[in-house]
This record gives structure tokens, sequence and C-alpha cells, in this order.
């Protein structure tokens, strides 16, 4: 013992000399760091920029520096996962995100509309328009066609001849030439008259002819008037429709774009938290090593790494060659412990002589030769389950009354291991339930459920127990609302719903429990929010989660009817706090079976379901908004199959005294 103390205040001796030294040396590099460090960085940095003359003799040694340098400048890896784990629980997984007006492939997005489509539309609704119009019966303001003699160049009276200079009115040739007639071929008063009246004649169409184009150029102009008025009336009513349809489709592909939009920023920030997972744990799990030498040269290598533990076993020595074994432990990357093994060898003391001893025969007295018992064989664990796998199968083939061929398989498996010793109780149950049909199409789910449950309680007084409780639900597999089989519906934790419990527990025998548990937390999750709408849950549109604070009362119960039937009723309500008269869960599950023989039995179930959160489509509103309510749940089955029962008990022996 004294050898051992000795060697131990010789290693305590060394390792405060070794930190003595390794403080002195930490002291004297923070000194050159702060004159060097940053120095050394930007001189490399000139180098490794490559905008200058000078060219590193390989690749290599170049991802080498640039290495060196971040790992100089970045922060340590342990700082940058806390950051990011900090970052993580405040902002749920939204790392990026995408303006709506940045989506590049808009025009592969369902229900957006091109601008070829915009045209062709624009069209279709400008002939649709101008089809329906009647430009006559549009009103023409009275201003564009009041004083039209200062609008219109009109003939005057004296200016007939006009007509007949620009060849707009031909006279008949008995009315041509006339007036140039020389006095002297007027030979009576009879021509005087003739010509007298051939010009009246002359006079009177010239000027009806006048009358008659003033009236064609005063209709002309009112007639080009209203048409150019009625089209820019028209063009304009149908730039209106044309703008207000455009700015419809633009709100329309804005909001559809908004909508794939987030769906892909979810996605992509789904595959980024993926990405920093098995980054993260990476980085988490890289081994460092270590070397540690003792005085002689002796060294070995310890590797330092997360989630493992590893052991490396070496001597230490002084300078009389004494030797000392210790085991070094790997307890994380950043941590190691040492424990001295017993193995030690002194160099400096020798051998000393040693003395047999002979001892007499010992003989008991009478009072001690007789056996007490000294230990009890105790069962505090008992494991157990059951397990049932059923089928129905009905097939019709030219079958006059009608119906359908159909293949249903159920499977159920049930497990518990409970501990009990003392004041302590333990629960533990797993429930797994999960079935098929195949009717004439594709196969269909028609029962999934995955439950944990576990329970840990103290004795309080006479039956009654302070438990706390943790109950887990999912599913296992996709959900579909058959026949759709491309969008799902729920899957594996989505919905997931944990629910934390503390309260007590009446438990007067085996087959009854009632749990009241005023401090209750209940958590409800979706993991793929992409595939599956979370509002389906009663979840926010953005989350992921919900919680609630609230009442729960459990009660499980279960009767062995006859030798060969039995029932078990497990009723679960939670009343939320935040609405405690109008919101509530209710769970109620009621299971009777009927064992045929040693390993087939009948099962039958009934389950209802009741959650505020679980809304349905009960119809439309007087606007065609869609009422959702929520509405109780209902499943019930029968099946008969192969079933498989064990019970175990775990012994042990305890002392008695």
């Amino acid at each position: 013992m004294r050898h051992r103390f000795f060697l131990a205040v010789i290693l305590l001796t060394v390792c405060c000399s070794l930190n003595v030294q390794a403080e002195r040396d930490s002291s004297k590099r923070k000194k050159s760091q702060v004159d060097s460090v940053q120095v050394s960085v930007d001189y490399l940095k000139y180098f490794l920029e490559q905008n200058n003359n000078w060219i590193p003799r390989s690749e290599d040694l170049m991802q080498n520096l640039k290495g060196l340098v971040h790992f100089v400048e970045d922060e340590k890896i342990d700082t940058i996962l806390n950051k990011i784990g900090r970052y993580r629980e405040i902002n749920d997984g939204d790392f990026f995100y995408r303006p709506t007006t940045r989506v590049a492939d808009s025009l592969e997005v369902d229900g957006y509309v091109s601008q070829e489509e915009v045209k062709e539309q624009v069209g279709k609704m400008e002939r649709s328009i101008r089809s329906t119009i009647v430009k006559d019966q549009i009103p023409v303001p009275e201003d564009l066609l009041s004083d039209l003699d200062s609008k219109v160049r009109l003939l005057e009276r004296d200016e007939a001849e006009l007509l007949l200079r620009d060849s707009l009115v031909i006279l008949p040739d008995s009315l041509q030439g006339f007036d140039v007639i020389p006095d002297s071929l007027i030979s009576s008063p009879a021509d005087f008259k003739r010509l007298q009246r051939l010009d009246s004649m002359k006079n009177a169409l010239l000027e009806n002819a006048r009358l008659q184009y003033n009236n064609n150029v005063l209709q002309f102009y009112i007639d080009s008037v209203s048409e150019a008025y009625r089209e820019e009336y028209v063009q304009q009513y149908v730039n209106t429709q044309k703008a207000l349809f455009s700015d419809s489709i633009k709100g329309h592909n804005y909001r559809v774009l908004d909508v794939y939009n987030q769906q892909v920023m979810r996605s992509v920030n789904d595959s980024i938290a993926r990405m920093i997972d098995v980054l993260t744990d990476y980085a988490e799990n890289e081994e460092v090593e270590v070397w540690v030498q003792n005085s002689e040269g002796d060294s070995t290598k310890v590797i330092l790494r997360n989630n493992g533990s590893r052991y490396a076993r070496m001597f230490l020595k002084n300078e009389q060659k004494d030797s000392l074994g210790i085991r070094v432990i790997n307890t994380s990357k950043n941590a190691m412990q040492i424990f001295i093994d017993d193995a030690v060898t002194l160099k400096r003391f020798s051998t000393q002589q040693t003395k047999d001893f002979n001892f007499d025969r010992f003989e008991p007295e009478s009072n001690l030769r007789s056996i007490d018992q000294r230990y009890k064989v105790v069962t505090p664990w008992n494991l157990g389950g059951d397990g049932t796998f059923g089928f129905t199968q009905t097939a019709v083939s030219n079958w006059k009354k009608g119906g359908k061929s159909a293949l249903s398989t159920l499977l159920v498996l049930k497990g518990f291991a409970n501990y009990s010793y003392g004041k302590v109780k333990w629960e533990n149950s797993v429930e797994l339930r999960n079935g098929w049909i195949k009717p004439s199409g594709p196969i269909q789910k028609n029962d999934d459920k995955f439950e944990f449950i576990s329970r840990f309680g103290l004795s309080a007084f006479k039956k009654w127990y302070y438990s706390a409780e943790i109950d887990f639900q999912t599913q296992l597999f996709n959900g579909y609302k058959y026949p759709d089989r491309e969008n799902k519906i729920s899957a594996f934790m989505a919905p997931a719903k944990t629910m934390i419990k503390v309260g007590l527990d009446y438990k007067p025998n085996n087959d009854f429990s009632l749990f009241l548990s005023p401090f209750t937390s209940k958590t409800v999750y979706v993991r793929d929010t992409v595939n599956i709408d979370p509002s389906n849950f009663g979840i926010e549109a953005g989350k992921k989660r919900y919680w609630e604070p609230g009442l729960n009362a459990d009660i499980k119960w279960k009767k062995k009817i006859t030798h060969d039937i039995s029932y078990q009723m497990k009723y679960k309500m939670f009343i939320n706090y935040s609405a405690p008269f109008s919101k509530f869960d209710v769970d109620w599950e009621n299971n009777l079976v009927m064992q045929l023989n040693d390993f087939i039995n009948l099962r039958m179930m009934l389950h209802l379901i009741y959650d505020d959160n679980v809304k349905f489509n009960v119809g439309e509103d007087a606007n065609g908004n869609a009422i959702l309510e929520p509405k109780w749940q209902v499943k019930e089955f029968i099946t008969i199959g192969f079933s498989y029962n064990f019970n175990k008990r775990v012994y042990r022996r305890e002392r008695l005294n």
C-alpha cells in the first residue's frame, strides 16, 4: 500500500509539472500569436488569391494551405454546431427562402398561364367583345357634329361651275356649248327664249348638283367622325377589359407561383436539414488522434471521438525505473479519463523474506452449524405479449346477386414489460396494428397503428401512485384517400402524437387502472409538410407541430368473462385548458377476444375517436366556402386468425440480511 501511495504521489507531481509547463508554453504561444498569426494569415492569403505572379507548385498544396488559413480564421466546429443547433430550435428548419418573383420554372407549374396563352385568350376576348357590340347604337357627342359649316368646306352658289371643272357633274349634250353661241346665230326671239330656257335648266341642274354635293360632303364628314369616335370608344373598352384580364391573370399566376414556391421552399429546407444532419453527424463523429508519451519515450495513441468509448494502456516511469500502469479512456472528442491499473513494478526495493505460518484447524461452535435462509427469490419483472394474424377471403365468379372478390389481412402485435417491486411500478407496453385489403383493384390499407406507452409510479397512499407517463402514437405506412394513390394524406411520423402526463394513478388490482393527470402536454407533429397538408391535423400553415396543455384521464379495464372470452377497454380523454368547455379529445377502444383453441382466436374491436383539431368537410356556406367541423371517427373489425401468447417472469434472488 505504501508503494502504491508513493507512486501516486510521483504521478501527481509529474502531472502538476506537466500542467505548469503546458501553461507556460500556452502563454508563450498566445504572446506570439498576437503578433504573428494575423500577419501570417494575410501573407498566405496574398499568395492564395491567385491574382499575382506567384503560382503554387501543386493544386494539393494550394488546398492544404487554404484549409490551414480557414482553420485559423473560422470558428471552431463545436461553436458552429452549437450556433446551428440554436438557430434550428428558434427558426424550425427555415434556412433559405426564394422570392416568388424569382421562380425560374414557372411554365412547368400546374395552373400557371403562359404569355402565349394570355395573348390567345386576349385575342378571343377582343373578337368576342367586338362581335357583341353594335356600333350604330353608340351615341356620338353633339359637340362633334355641331357647327359643321366651319368644319366642312361647302360649295357656294357661285362655285357650282367647279363641279363641271372637276368633272363631278356631266351636262347632257343639249346643255353643252349653247352659252358660247354668237349673237349672229340668234335669228329670232324664239331662239333667244330657247337659249334662256336652256340656261335656266343648266343653272337648275348645277344648283341641284351643288346641293347634292354639299349633302354628300356633310354626310361623309358625319359618318367619318362618328365611325372614328365609335371605333375609339370600342377600342378603349377593349383595352380596359384586356387590362383587367391581364391584371387578373397576373394575380392568378402570382398566387399559383406563391403556393408552388412555398412547397419548393419547404422541400428544399427539409433537404437542407437532412444534409445538415449528415454533416453534423460527420463533424461530431470525427476522430482526433492524441499521442501520450512517458519519460522513456514509449508512446501510445488515444483516439478521441464522440459516441464511442476506446481505451489504451501504457506505463508511467520515473527516474528509478518504477512503473505504474494506467488506462486512458476516451469519453468525448474533447476529453479523456485516466485510471490507475494494478500493474505496479518497483525496481529500487528488494524482495523481502516471507515466513510460513501454520494455523490450527478451526472448529465452529455448535450454534453456528445450523443453516439459516439468507436469500429469497423475487420476480419484479413480468414480460409478455400476444400476436394475432387473421385474414378474410371472398371469391366471386359469375355471381348473379353481384359482389366483388376481396382478400383482407390483419396483424396485431402487443407486448409489455412491467416492473413492480416495493413502492415502485414501471409499466411499458407497445402495440402494432397493420391491416390490408385487396378488392378487385389495387391493394389498400385499412388499419395502421404504432403506440408506445411507458408509465412510472411511486406509491403514494393505499392504491394510489404518483405517476408520470409518456404516450407516443403514429403509423408506419403511407395513407391515401382511395382510389387516389398519388396524393398522400398521412405517413410515418405524419402525424405523430406525443403526450407527457404527470398525476395520480389508482390501481387497486392488475385489471383496473385510473390515471388522472392534471399536468398533461400534448404535441402533434408532421414530419413531411411538402407532401402532406398539416392543416388536416390542426397545425397552422407554415408550421410542423402544435402544443396544447390540458387535463387527461386514462381508464384501463380488462375482464375475463369466461375461461376463453375476455374483454379489454382503454379510454383516454384530454381536455384543453385553453378552451376547457369546447375543446376535448376522446380515444375509446374496445376489444373482445374469444379463444377458439390454443392457436386460433376471434377478435372483435370497436374504436371511437373524437379530436377537435381534426376537421371534416360537411358542406358549403352561402358564399361557397367549405364548412369544416370535427366528427366522430369510427372503426370496427371482426377477424379470425392465428394467435400466440407468451408470459414470462424474470426471477432474481435477494439477500434477506
